[in-house]
């Protein structure tokens, strides 16, 4: 029997990698598995791509990037939710560098020239972005970012995903595709100061504060400024007696959730003192929607937060 020292592990056949990392549900077990050497490397971006595109409907389990508990700037650690514990890894091309949002595995970033960076940390992938406004504009102030998403996996779709983001003080919506070369900003009378957005489905919705939710359409510009120009329209509304923060998110079975964080202003600052799931049901065919108060998720977990909203079934993810 051959001595088990002599083996070339790096010569494994992609079959038998494939089993080991159909068994990873944790992106971090992929970024382990990645580092082994340089072709597990490539075979885990291979099975990695040929998943994502399998199961592109399908939301990858949400994982929190943290500090270092010692301050340290350049390091980061990503929470796995799957096991319970705190992982240090090592994203330096983050440091200097404000996370606005993540999807599909990207992190939507805005780097010191206040341009827009999106950076795959499993791939190394970058794509630069211009700035979403310039110093001259009234809407610039430090982080105007607020929070950005994906419409799409720039992996799978490099030529037809969209940033969308809520930038500035009175949170309006911007956008650019795939190879644009500007943003194109929303400005409506009187002003909406959204509060999230998502893709649901193959349609883009943003929420309002309190329970006001907007169907955002792209079409074409009639202005010779811009070839695309950027619509809503209310499909929900209702305001509640107590302020609340909204975000939107679609659940396993392709309904439409708004989760309602209620805050109470406490001494020095608004704490969260409940949550509300509603899901609107589409009755009418103007595309206005009922909320119906739900109790269960029936299965799903949701994670809500400065990124994008996801919600995932339980079942998918023992």
């Amino acid at each position: 029997m051959e001595n088990s020292k002599s083996r070339d592990w790096t010569t494994l056949d992609y079959d038998v990698l494939g089993v080991i990392l159909n068994k990873m549900v944790s992106l971090y077990d992929y970024f382990q598995f990645s580092l082994v050497c340089k072709s597990w490397y490539f075979h885990a971006l291979r099975h990695k791509h040929q998943r994502s595109i399998i199961a592109s409907k399908v939301p990858q389990l949400a994982m929190l990037i943290v500090p270092l508990e010692d301050g340290f700037e350049k390091q980061h650690c990503l929470y796995d939710l799957t096991r319970n514990i705190v992982r240090s890894v090592d994203f330096k091309f983050c440091f200097n560098k404000r996370c606005r949002g993540s999807s599909f595995g990207w992190l939507i970033m805005r780097d010191e020239t206040l341009g827009i960076v999106l950076f795959n940390p499993f791939s190394g992938t970058v794509i630069y972005l211009p700035p979403v406004a310039t110093y001259d504009d009234i809407e610039w102030i430090p982080g105007h970012i607020i929070k950005a998403i994906l419409t799409k996996d720039p992996s799978l779709y490099p030529n037809d995903y969209m940033v969308v983001g809520i930038f500035g003080t009175y949170k309006r919506l911007c956008l650019i595709r795939a190879n644009d070369k500007t943003w194109t900003y929303y400005y409506p009378t009187p002003n909406i100061p959204f509060n999230d957005i998502n893709i649901c489905g193959d349609t883009l919705y943003a929420t309002e504060y309190y329970l006001n939710v907007w169907k955002v359409e792209v079409e074409n510009s009639e202005d010779e400024s811009s070839s695309i120009c950027i619509s809503v329209k209310m499909v929900h509304t209702i305001e509640m007696g107590h302020m609340v923060t909204s975000y939107i998110t679609e659940s396993s079975k392709g309904e439409l959730l708004v989760v309602l964080r209620i805050l109470d202003s406490g001494e020095e600052q608004f704490e969260t003192v409940d949550f509300e799931v509603y899901k609107l049901i589409h009755e009418n065919e103007d595309e206005m929607r009922r909320a119906v108060e739900i109790k269960s998720l029936d299965g799903d977990a949701i994670f809500i937060g400065d990124s994008q909203s996801i919600c995932v079934s339980t079942k998918e993810f023992p």
